[in-house]
């Protein structure tokens, strides 16, 4: 995730339709690791806006040590490390201005996990849930949720051609 000279690195991105997510973590100047997350939105040309900043702070566990992860973890699979949310501007409504709010969790991951299986529920329950898999690409992963979205989130490990699930799932909902 940080190369050995500690610059910025992005931790995860997260891209649902036209609004995208990256979130970044740095070291700071007290030596501590601190997190930044941004969004941006697609226009209908297809070129992404200049991002927005929408939250940061210093994180709790050293992402940068896989056994200051897996020592916060404490056998788990995977831990909510923070959660926020935030009112962004789409420019998808009648005036084109109207914001959205989203909610966002950013999981810390165990070495021990290859994929996260993200289960989309329906709020009606006649409809078959899908999933979506995510490649695990470091110990800090995105979770971006939009109003009425639902998802249960389970680790996975892959063997040869299949994966087996790690711990319990966890379930996430977007109150809105």
């Amino acid at each position: 995730m940080l190369s050995s000279a500690d610059d910025p690195a992005v931790a995860d991105v997260w891209t649902s339709s036209d609004v995208g997510f990256v979130l970044l973590v740095h070291r700071r100047d007290d030596g501590l690791l601190g997190e930044e997350l941004y969004y941006s939105v697609r226009r209908e040309s297809g070129d992404w806006d200049s991002p927005d900043h929408l939250s940061g702070g210093i994180l709790g566990t050293d992402v940068a040590n896989p056994s200051a992860v897996e020592n916060a973890l404490a056998g788990a699979p995977m831990a909510v490390a923070a959660e926020s949310e935030s009112l962004i501007l789409t420019g998808r409504g009648p005036s084109g201005d109207e914001g959205e709010l989203v909610h966002v969790w950013e999981l810390l991951v165990s070495s021990q996990v290859d994929v996260l299986d993200i289960e989309l529920l329906s709020a009606n329950s006649g409809q078959t849930p899908t999933s979506r898999r995510r490649q695990v690409t470091g110990p800090f992963m995105l979770l971006v949720l939009q109003p009425g979205e639902h998802v249960r989130v389970s680790a996975m490990r892959g063997q040869n051609t299949s994966l087996t699930p790690l711990g319990d799932a966890l379930d996430f909902h977007h109150p809105g």
